[in-house]
């Protein structure tokens, strides 16, 4: 009952020092909004990017075999002639696996009588459109007899189609890719730029057999992707894919791999790590400005204490002890810092709804800022809270009354 009887006297003294009150909860709102608009960014920018990996379609069930040791997009090794197509079929072998998609990739000149450009030629199975779910704009794409025959057909992507043709009908034509003629058999639908400036539709897709056998001239693959049968399969199948290929590339126990994964978690973090340096800064300032918040509580609160010691002496004087004293500032110290971590909350998730309303920055609400908020309050109000309430309950009540 006491404790009760305490918050009501912190209610009551909140309500009677209004002043002080207001100006003790713009610190913590103001962190406690910084802190809700970070967060909301940050889960609106990693939606944002595993659709848009989503959309070119790799998928949370597939991942991408690369040959060649080192880091996702930066190889170490110089060894990117070890995986071939026995590696793809071992693969396709695995339970949990549905569909494998060897690839080799090199970059090439493709021209159009006058007009040519530079792009990324890539040389597939069938396989590689329900890999990646990459629909057709016009056409068609390769079929099992293209592969079968090493015909000299071309898919097209968008970029180049729109460099080479200007708009104008492209079915059936004829590019030129190193010494021979390629007939346009379809154009891929248009993805658009990421947001990191990779342009997607930069390339051309041939049959695998006829890259192999008339512009790579060798059986070497650039990757392998594969699709598995569920997402929850993939850390698993990623663990056995890396048996298999050591086993098949004869390395020693203590020997590197001679390749690497790309997973859609690698690519995002790799292409989000300039703004999550960015909001781990934002999230400095926002504890700063939330410790500067605290500071201001404690001072105002002591500033309160000199002009409440009759207050302070009357209580003690008809039975409060030194423990209820020190348990009403503390409740309004945290009392204050919950007030103004909720008006934190508000003013963030309406900056956050502006933020995606108008188009500016992605966000996404999730429960995250409620919990941080009202952790944060808390520490924030029993921390500084705690040094003006001990410094009130230990006034001399005689003293406290004679002084006014």
């Amino acid at each position: 009952m006491r404790i009760f009887k305490n918050l009501g006297q912190a209610l009551r003294g909140l309500r009677l020092n209004r002043g002080n009150t207001v100006l003790m909860t713009l610190g913590v709102m103001i962190g406690i909004a910084s802190l809700t608009v970070i967060v909301a960014i940050g889960d609106g920018i990693k939606i944002k990017v595993l659709s848009r990996i989503a959309n070119m379609g790799f998928g949370p069930e597939s991942f991408s075999v690369i040959a060649g040791a080192g880091r996702m997009f930066f190889a170490r090794s110089q060894n990117t002639t070890s995986m071939t197509l026995e590696d793809a079929e071992d693969l396709l072998a695995l339970p949990t696996v549905r569909l494998v998609v060897p690839r080799q990739r090199k970059r090439l000149q493709i021209i159009n009588k006058k007009e040519f450009t530079s792009t990324r030629v890539y040389g597939v199975t069938p396989d590689w459109q329900l890999a990646r779910g990459w629909k057709m704009a016009d056409g068609n794409f390769l079929s099992d007899g293209d592969l079968d025959r090493s015909k000299r057909v071309v898919v097209l992507g968008a970029t180049p189609a729109r460099k080479l043709f200007k708009g104008k009908e492209s079915i059936g034509k004829m590019v030129r890719l190193q010494n021979n003629y390629y007939e346009v058999i379809g154009l891929l639908e248009e993805k658009g730029l990421t947001e990191s400036g990779y342009d997607p539709d930069d390339r051309a897709l041939i049959p695998l057999t006829t890259s192999m056998s008339r512009l790579t001239h060798q059986t070497y693959l650039h990757s392998i992707k594969v699709v598995t049968l569920d997402a929850s399969q993939v850390p698993e199948t990623m663990e056995t894919v890396r048996q298999v290929l050591r086993r098949n590339h004869n390395l020693s126990v203590i020997a590197d791999d001679d390749f690497r994964f790309i997973t859609p978690e690698g690519i995002m973090q790799w292409v989000t790590e300039s703004e999550q340096a960015l909001n781990r800064m934002l999230i400095l300032i926002s504890t700063v400005s939330l410790l500067v918040g605290g500071i201001v509580i404690m001072n105002i609160l002591l500033v309160s204490i000199r002009e409440r010691v009759r207050e302070i002496g009357i209580r003690r004087c008809f039975g409060a002890r030194r423990s209820d004293i020190t348990f009403q500032f503390l409740f309004e110290s945290v009392l204050v810092s919950l007030l103004g971590g909720l008006m934190g909350v508000v003013l963030g998730l309406t900056i956050s709804f502006g933020l995606k309303r108008f188009d500016v920055l992605p966000t996404h609400i999730t429960l995250e800022p409620f919990i941080l908020s009202f952790a944060f309050c808390t520490l924030i109000g029993l921390v500084f809270g705690i040094h003006p309430a001990r410094k009130a309950a230990f006034l001399s009540p005689e003293e406290s009354i004679r002084s006014q």
